[in-house]
């Protein structure tokens, strides 16, 4: 089964997509297939990925979450919504019709559960399925926290940011009692970090004190103009700035994850 990682964050403008999009380029190009969800009404994962207008398409998360609330056979066709990204990489857009969806999913029982339902139907026809979360503690990121094995939780180097980070972690010991007892954070990531400022610097040192022992990643994500070109061109920061500091911090966060997830994997056979 494919590890599935829900990049999580309740504050926007923390890079979250970026992020998502960083990571699962990175991972496709180590050989891994990959599939991207956005699971933002606002489609930005889609848009960056060159689905430029995300309400014309006809098949987005919002018909697949309706598909998986309406089915009773227990059988769901994934076939229609997948879009293709260069080599081993895949997404799923999402447009506006989401904000609904997300009012359904919380008005029936099991809601939380119909992002888990959808994922299995793709069996093991990824080896990483990234969830970009909406930035907020909603419905569906529940959905997203009760499917994920792991939660890579992008925080910017901001104190109101790093602050978020303690509701967040709430909602996932919740989502282990409600259900989903195996759910791990992969890490805190700081992101858009621009360490020559002594607000920057203070507030790494905060992060790293007050949660150093859940894991705040080594590969700091430092502030970059060319990572916010990223959405506008289509490109990931591996073709725009291949060179750059970003691109390098990125590069180390994908070894990180492939370590981290994959020896949990040769962990859980050798338990076996």
């Amino acid at each position: 089964m494919p590890q599935i990682i829900a990049v999580a964050t309740q504050k926007g403008g923390c890079a979250k997509t970026t992020t998502t999009l960083c990571l699962g380029v990175g991972l496709a190009e180590s050989g891994r297939k990959v599939l991207l969800v956005d699971l933002d009404a606002q489609g930005s994962l889609g848009v960056s990925l060159g689905c430029e207008f995300p309400d014309r398409c006809p098949v987005t998360m919002a018909e697949l979450f309706q598909m998986v609330m309406e089915d009773t056979s227990g059988s769901v066709n994934t076939a229609g919504g997948i879009s293709g990204y260069g080599v081993n990489l895949n997404y799923i857009p999402a447009n506006r019709k989401l904000a609904l969806t997300e009012k359904q999913l919380g008005e029936m029982d099991g809601g939380e559960r119909m992002l888990r339902r959808l994922l299995e139907a793709f069996g093991e026809r990824y080896d990483y399925i990234l969830l970009d979360c909406q930035p907020a503690l909603g419905m569906l990121t529940l959905n997203a926290l009760t499917a994920a094995n792991q939660v890579l939780i992008p925080v910017q180097t901001e104190y109101l940011s790093a602050k978020g980070v303690e509701q967040l972690l709430q909602s996932v010991i919740q989502v282990r009692k409600m259900g989903n007892p195996d759910l791990e954070i992969l890490g805190i990531l700081p992101v858009m970090a621009n360490l020559r400022t002594k607000n920057a610097r203070n507030v790494l040192r905060l992060l790293q004190e007050t949660y150093g022992g859940i894991g705040v990643l080594p590969c700091v994500i430092p502030y970059s103009v060319r990572l916010k070109e990223v959405s506008v061109t289509r490109k990931s920061i591996y073709q725009l700035d291949k060179r750059g500091k970003a691109a390098a911090a990125y590069r180390e966060l994908t070894k990180i994850v492939l370590k981290k997830t994959e020896g949990r994997l040769r962990d859980e056979a050798d338990a076996v």
